[in-house]
């Protein structure tokens, strides 16, 4: 049991020094430090480093005896186990920022200028987080000329950005594309919700295409004048792709343009 307690502790990111200290207070219930060098056979500096570390990984607790001595006691693995749930967050976080990034690889280094650029310029930015969502949504009006276009999930956006269709965000949106007299062409998949949404297109400047599958059936697309916003409907980590690149741009709306004119959905 020992040996096993020791190699899950060393996965868990324990150092070889913090294992032995743990496991010997463990036994002792409670020791000062003299006991547990002599206990452990480390050295008075290291003893002392590895013990700030376990106090710091929330693994043992300090009692001060006098103003010159404490003794320490073990405690449970929980502050360990909330510390690797935390990781195996941002690890997730970073797993999903990769997957994102991967696709425009071939893209690094073409079509940018060389020099200072603002993050508002990169040719792909990625935001996360639920405000990101929601804000770079609400942003897209602005951002248009005559025409908006979007492919994919209304349904799932809205769904993970915590609105609906009759949300005051929602009519906030509609509203300043209308008096713009901006018109709108969508491709979106089949829903009771979608049906509803599309049969006011004739009062709301749009037209609906209602489809079974699209490239981003679970995600969706914003088309602005000259970039392009993907929306990542993902629940736990809900995020925007910002791409900017002109050839990439130009693949995105031609894709939109070609299935819009073979009358995908019409």
């Amino acid at each position: 049991m020992r040996q096993k307690i020791e190699h899950t502790l060393r996965l868990a990111g324990l150092r070889e020094e913090e294992v032995k200290m743990y496991l010997h207070l463990l036994m002792l219930k409670r020791a000062s430090m003299a006991e547990l060098i002599a206990e452990t056979g480390l050295n008075v500096m290291t003893a002392y480093r590895t013990m700030k570390r376990l106090q710091e990984r929330g693994l043992v607790q300090s009692f001060d005896i006098n103003q010159k001595q404490s003794v320490y006691a073990p405690l449970s693995l929980g502050a360990l186990i909330q510390t690797l749930g935390a990781e195996e967050r941002s690890i997730r976080r970073l797993q999903l920022a990769l997957k994102d990034l991967d696709r425009f690889l071939p893209f690094i280094g073409t079509g940018e200028q060389t020099g200072d650029r603002s993050e508002e310029q990169e040719p792909i930015m990625i935001r996360q987080g639920l405000d990101a969502f929601r804000e770079e949504y609400l942003r897209l009006p602005d951002l248009c000329n005559d025409e908006f276009l979007c492919m994919g999930s209304m349904q799932n956006y809205w769904d993970v950005a915590g609105m609906s269709d009759e949300a005051p965000e929602e009519l906030a949106f509609r509203h300043n594309r209308f008096k713009r007299g901006m018109f709108c062409r969508v491709f979106n998949t089949h829903s009771p919700e979608a049906e509803t949404f599309a049969k006011r297109d004739s009062k709301e400047l749009r037209t609906t295409r209602l489809v079974d599958c699209i490239p981003v059936a679970k995600d969706y697309l914003g088309y602005a004048k000259d970039h392009v916003r993907h929306f990542i409907c993902d629940k736990d980590h809900p995020r925007v792709i910002i791409i900017r690149h002109p050839e990439l741009v130009a693949l995105y709306r031609d894709q939109f343009e070609r299935m819009w004119q073979a009358g995908v959905g019409a």
